[in-house]
């Protein structure tokens, strides 16, 4: 089997987290071997970065060849696949240069800053022939399987309310979440996560609605309500944590004959009239589940099914329909106009 040769470009905070899970697919024997990391600050890719999820920090091995142009890059290296690590601002036109450029792409998320550039991404990659999927994470995080599980299997009946919250203290490893022109601000950068995973489940909601509040950067809360024919899906987000609280997700799943609790660890599900248990999950990493998805489909020559790129353009659509409720203080938008 071929093995896909990978760089990665930008190497701040999350591509720490894509570098281990590079590392582990390759302990475990899988044909994937990152061959070169691009940062425009060299220096910085030796450097410890603390983000607000867990990783544990693999130095970049002996060998790995290192640019800070991906231009040189481009010129200089062979491979075959990119992992885009850039801030948002740059995702559409670093992903569409190397698209054409003959590369696939995994690209972190949010996809881009707004629709007009995902719609290049997504073309792009349809006319070089390539594979190009976004860091949709959650699609592979076996808590929010076992939820899709449930709603797709009715396993607890119908769903008929779904909450969910990501909370973490503002961003400050990386100057650029300092100006929202750069990264969307949380609704787009955080938000992103419950917004896809809604869709994930659910489909296209008929109707949103988002109250935002925004002063400076680290202070920012949106509650956003996507109404479906029989559902209301409740989603909270904020980047003004305290700070010994770097990060907390979860949902509340209210099915016809239970409810479905995760608490950003373990899922819970309690059902009426009987006693509440714990469900038997299998821990797996997330950036490694996408990052083999993406090497699969390169191996098998057909597109993802679980995260094709026209859906992580459609979540940044959802996106722009929010923020229209919200500079109308909350009023309720079509999202099909």
């Amino acid at each position: 089997m071929k093995s896909i040769k990978v760089a990665i470009i930008g190497y701040g905070g999350i591509a720490r987290s894509h570098y281990a899970a590079y590392h582990r697919l390759i302990e475990k024997g899988f044909p994937i071997d990152v061959v070169a990391v691009c940062d425009k600050d060299t220096a910085r890719i030796f450097e410890s970065v603390t983000i607000n999820i867990a990783c544990d920090e693999v130095p970049i091995r002996e060998g790995t060849h290192i640019y800070s142009d991906i231009d040189d890059l481009l010129c200089r290296e062979d491979f075959d696949m990119a992992d885009v690590c850039l801030p948002t601002f740059l995702h559409a036109q670093v992903t569409v240069k190397l698209l054409r450029a003959g590369k696939h792409v995994l690209c972190e998320k949010p996809m881009a800053l707004n629709s007009a550039q995902c719609e290049e991404m997504v073309y792009a990659a349809r006319e070089s022939d390539r594979q190009l999927m976004i860091g949709q994470c959650l699609r592979f995080d076996p808590l929010y399987l076992y939820l899709k599980k449930c709603v797709d299997e009715s396993t607890f009946g119908s769903l008929r309310y779904l909450t969910m919250e990501r909370l973490c203290d503002y961003p400050g490893w990386a100057s650029d979440f300092k100006n929202s022109e750069k990264t969307g601000g949380c609704i787009l950068d955080t938000h992103i996560h419950d917004i896809d995973i809604a869709r994930f489940l659910l489909g296209e909601p008929e109707t949103a609605s988002s109250v935002v509040y925004n002063n400076l950067p680290h202070c920012q809360l949106v509650n956003t309500r996507l109404f479906y024919k029989d559902v209301t899906v409740i989603a909270d987000v904020a980047w003004d944590e305290a700070r010994p609280i770097p990060f907390a997700s979860g949902y509340h799943a209210k099915f016809d004959d239970a409810c479905v609790i995760c608490d950003g660890e373990k899922v819970t599900v309690k059902p009426h009239g009987k006693e509440c248990y714990s469900v038997d999950i299998t821990p797996a990493d997330r950036i490694e589940g996408e990052i083999r998805a993406i090497a699969e489909a390169i191996l098998d020559g057909k597109a993802s099914t679980v995260n094709p790129p026209e859906s992580a353009w459609m979540s940044v659509r959802l996106i722009e329909k929010m923020k229209e409720s919200a500079a109308q203080n909350g009023a309720i938008v079509s999202i099909n106009d």
